[in-house]
This record gives C-alpha cells, structure tokens and sequence, in this order.
C-alpha cells in the first residue's frame, strides 16, 4: 500500500476495511477471544461516532479468517444460557506477525496525519 500522492484518499490514507482489519488485530492482541459485537462496542468506543458498516466488519472478519491471520471458533455466546451460536475469534501466530508489520508501517500515516491535524488546529482555528 503506498500512501503517497493517492487523491482519493486523505485522513489517514487508508480505507476503512483496511483500519478496520488493523484494530481488529490490535483488539485481539490485547483481549481473545471476541465475537462481532465485541468489535462493535470497542470501535465505538474508541470513534464515539463511528463503527466499520456490518458488512465491512464481517468480511473483514471472514478474509482474515481466510488469509490465516484469524482462528474461528463457534462456540454458544452464553455458556449459561446456551441459546445463541456465535463464532469466537482468535489471532494466529501468522496474525501477531502480520500485526506488528502493520504497526510499523501505519505509525508513519498516523504522525503525519497528528501533524497535519495540529498544523490545521493553528492555523485555521488561531
């Protein structure tokens, strides 16, 4: 993925399934297994306003899952009330891997795009 010159994108030079697989790696480094809706709330959580559309999370989902970087497990959602099948998701080892190469290289878009923002704070917003 370059990130240079591309005129259809801005904010953080990436589509949203793009972000999107990448915090969905994060969340898991940091918590598994997660379901769907786990996903949900911690985008929401973390953008108050804004949430990957369920068909970008799910295929999203099901890609990674595909690609080997996501282990699927379908487990009920409540052990306790056992009425709900879900599919559980882990992070491979190809998917922790594939995890901190991503973190490299988006850590460079994620400075430029805090230094544009500060730039446009000062200069727009004096």
């Amino acid at each position: 993925m370059s990130h240079k010159n591309n005129p259809k994108r801005f904010a953080l030079n990436m589509s949203a399934a793009q972000f999107t697989k990448f915090y969905i790696m994060h969340l898991l480094q940091v918590s598994q297994p997660m379901i769907s809706e786990h996903f949900k709330g911690e985008f929401k959580k973390l953008t108050k306003n804004w949430i990957p559309a369920p068909s970008t999370l799910l295929d999203t989902l099901h890609e990674m899952t595909e690609e080997g970087l996501l282990y699927r497990k379908e487990d009920y959602k409540s052990h306790e009330k056992q009425r709900q099948k879900v599919y559980w998701y882990y992070l491979t080892d190809q998917g922790k891997e594939e995890f901190d190469v991503l973190k490299k290289r988006y850590k460079i878009l994620f400075e430029e795009q805090i230094d544009i923002l500060q730039k446009i704070m000062k200069d727009v917003y004096r």
